[in-house]
């Protein structure tokens, strides 16, 4: 398996795991224990929750992906491209994990939300087309 997919692939879940420690961090500071009891989009619990809920929603997908991304570039190399993507969506990832943390609140869209969701959009979906090309 190719070290940058293995790389992004554990940067995704220990940026999962700091984000569901983050929110464990914030349920007892807010005294807020009860999921889906919080609700203010301005308040840290909700934007620890949805952090790390989006994390989480996204980062088995991904990395699913890279290991299809391995499997099709198995004994080859991966590439500028391929390996420029990969690394791409990760930052994306962690880019939109930062926005939802340090935005004012959750209901106004925050740029680094905006650039890391784009980035994970296009991206996977051009790295998915390149795993089809490639095996075809």
């Amino acid at each position: 398996m190719h070290t940058t997919l293995i790389l992004c692939s554990a940067a995704l879940v220990v940026l999962t795991l700091l984000l569901g420690f983050w929110t464990s961090i914030m349920r007892g500071r807010t005294k807020t224990i009860a999921y889906g009891a919080a609700s203010d989009p301005a308040g840290p619990m909700l934007k620890a929750q949805r952090a790390h809920g989006n994390a989480s929603e996204y980062a088995a997908l991904l990395i699913g992906l890279f290991l299809l991304t391995g499997f099709a570039y198995a004994g080859r190399d991966l590439g500028l491209a391929v390996t420029s993507l990969v690394i791409a969506i990760t930052l994306a990832r962690f880019l939109h994990a930062i926005g939802f943390l340090v935005c004012t609140t959750l209901e106004k869209p925050h740029p680094l939300k905006a650039i890391g969701a784009v980035i994970t959009y296009f991206g996977g979906i051009i790295l998915a087309g390149m795993v089809i090309a490639k095996v075809l």
